[in-house]
């Protein structure tokens, strides 16, 4: 027998290969470009979709507004779905972030970063709670609306259950890597070293399985040795690099710029 909370839990609609290439679009370039789908699209997607739930953001306590304060003084909002019968997402949080992904300062947090980041918590509550679009997040194909109709056509399944699973795409990309250096704190010099330690021209010549073996083995300590232009044992591959070079507040077009470099572009 379904206990109250199954029940509510059921009756959310499943969206997971809803968004087609159509709905794609994509930002930055090199390297660094990213796929994404712009939230009014997303918004659309759940009025088609799921016309009986709505997005909204709960209060902060203490008369806040709808702005989080974390232990560290940045801000995160919390978003859910409420639906038929009185159904309800569980609470999702999302960090109000910069440009560069990093959080925000509370006292720093303006109305424009309140409204990107409820935008942003919206998509990012739906890949959650309905699976809409949450292939772009796992990096795994969006499917061609103009291929051919019996080839494309998704297998059947029972309306509100998800199917059967299917194998992920390996975790091994030139931008996976590249994701996880900048997120370690990769400088463009400790990119270059980087280049010189891997003896390639293009980071795209490594396969798929040393690429993937790279992400899961670099830490942050293995980037810091970049930065300096040494390897992860400390052998010094290029000359120690001059302050400026050191700085790990690099914009995303330096990374980019400084990758192309070390790797040859596209």
């Amino acid at each position: 027998m379904h206990t109250p909370l199954q029940e509510r839990m059921a009756q959310r609609p499943y969206l997971a290969g809803v968004i087609t290439t159509d709905d794609v679009s994509t930002k930055g370039t090199g390297n660094f470009k990213a796929d994404y789908v712009n939230w009014a699209r997303i918004a659309n997607l759940l009025h088609q979709h799921a016309p009986d739930w709505e997005f909204h953001l709960r209060p902060a306590p203490y008369g806040s507004g709808h702005i989080w304060k974390a232990p560290n003084d940045t801000g995160y909002v919390v978003g859910y779905f409420t639906g038929p019968n009185d159904a309800c997402t569980p609470d999702f949080p999302q960090a109000v972030m910069d440009n560069r992904n990093a959080p925000v300062p509370y006292e720093k947090i303006s109305a424009r970063d309140v409204t990107d980041t409820h935008r942003r918590c919206l998509c990012t509550a739906a890949a959650y709670s309905f699976g809409l679009a949450y292939e772009l997040w796992a990096k795994e194909e969006v499917e061609n609306p103009h291929r051919d109709e019996a080839a494309s056509a998704p297998a059947a399944r029972t309306p509100g259950r998800p199917p059967a699973a299917a194998k992920s795409a390996p975790s091994g990309t030139t931008a996976d890597l590249l994701a996880s250096l900048e997120k370690l704190g990769v400088t463009p010099y400790g990119l270059k070293t980087f280049a010189a330690i891997c003896e390639v021209e293009k980071l795209e010549e490594l396969s798929a399985e040393k690429t993937s073996k790279l992400i899961k083995a670099i830490g942050a300590d293995h980037v810091k040795m970049f930065n300096q232009g040494k390897n992860s044992k400390g052998a010094q591959i290029l000359p120690a690099p001059v302050k400026d070079q050191l700085s790990a507040d690099s914009s995303i077009d330096e990374l980019a710029k400084a990758a192309d470099e070390a790797f040859g572009d596209d």
